[in-house]
């Protein structure tokens, strides 16, 4: 399983946020709104105008591991699960001129690491763009390392 940010590959799709909670799944043919396994909404890739991730974001290059050792720090030395959960963030959809919003869970507590957001939105703006380039959602890992190549680059005049 590869992931990158708010990227996950999962089988025969591209999950956007957490798998087990809310998230986008992106397939060749639409995008998916879900809870878990359960479908909440489904639009075709033909009507899809834009998608922005609103989710927390850090400048520290991996913010789920310190979250994860300092969780597991406070955990051990209060010997109970302290039970924190990654608030949802939100996803923003422009498709057929109309806007909605939809619960984006977060894979950790803390941000995402800000390039790979700025990387998840470029790719999502270029399968919106490039209609033939969404058969590559087919094979996600690949299409995670494309993310990871658009993060690292910088539009002139950004």
């Amino acid at each position: 399983m590869r992931r990158y940010g708010p990227l996950i590959a999962v089988s025969g799709a591209m999950a956007v946020g957490d798998p087990g909670r809310n998230h986008l799944r992106l397939t060749p043919d639409a995008l998916l709104i879900r809870h878990g396994t359960e479908n909440r909404g489904i639009i075709p890739w033909s009507q899809v105008q834009r998608v922005i991730l609103d989710v927390p974001t850090t400048r520290f290059r991996l913010p789920g591991l310190l979250c994860t050792l300092v969780l597991g720090a406070l955990t051990f030395l209060a010997v109970s699960d302290l039970g924190f959960d990654p608030e949802d963030g939100a996803v923003e959809l422009l498709a057929d001129g109309e806007t909605s919003i939809a619960p984006l869970s977060r894979h950790h507590v803390g941000g995402y690491w800000t390039p790979t957001v700025d990387g998840a939105h470029r790719l999502l703006q270029h399968l919106i763009d490039n209609p033939e380039q969404r058969a590559l959602l087919a094979r996600t890992e690949q299409l995670i390392d494309v993310a990871a190549r658009l993060a690292r680059h910088r539009p002139s005049g950004a």
